[in-house]
This record gives structure tokens, sequence and C-alpha cells, in this order.
């Protein structure tokens, strides 16, 4: 099972059937983005983990796809929906403290 921190261009390519290199430094930047905003989401940097969770790596493949797909920025409510199919993955492992968000 891959990690999200070994997502690589050519995960990510083969994940979103791109067969061409035209692409890659913005792949490379979608994924390097999409990993910074799980952690952000998170508040809790990867290297903190005990173990990573798996389960991270479909939010981050996802996450990277809508934005590879969706290249102008959006504020209708795609973005939001890919979030929320993922929140509860993602809120498994979110930091909190007293029922706070840290």
């Amino acid at each position: 099972m891959i990690k999200v921190t070994d997502i690589d261009v050519a995960f990510t390519k083969n994940y979103l059937r791109v067969d061409h290199t035209d692409d890659d430094q913005l792949i490379e930047l979608i994924i390097v983005a999409a990993k910074s905003f799980i952690q952000s989401y998170l508040n809790k940097k990867f290297t903190e983990f005990e173990e990573l969770p798996d389960e991270l790596t479909i939010p981050c493949l996802a996450i990277a796809s809508h934005w590879y797909e969706r290249r102008e920025i959006q504020t209708d409510k795609s973005t939001n929906e890919v979030l929320y199919t993922f929140a509860g993955i993602l809120d498994m492992h979110r930091v909190f403290i007293g029922g706070e968000l840290l």
C-alpha cells in the first residue's frame, strides 16, 4: 500500500490516467499542494504521525484529481463536495484538544 508521503508524479498520472509528460510539472505542484492542504486540515504534519495512516492516500489523490481537472479558481460547491466526501476520513486524524479544533 502506498503512503500519502510516497505519492509521486508517476503514481498520480496513473490515477489520473494521464499518459503524456506535458503536465508533469503541474501535477507535481498539485501533489505538493494537496499534501499541504491535508496537513493543514489535519493540523498535523505527516512526520508527526507515529504511523502514517494508509487511508490518507485516497483523499490526497482525489483532491489532486479535482484540482487537475478544474484548474480555474472555484467558489462553487464542487470544491466543498470533494472535501466533504473525504472529511470523514480526514477527521479521524484531525487534531482536536478538549473537543476544540487545535
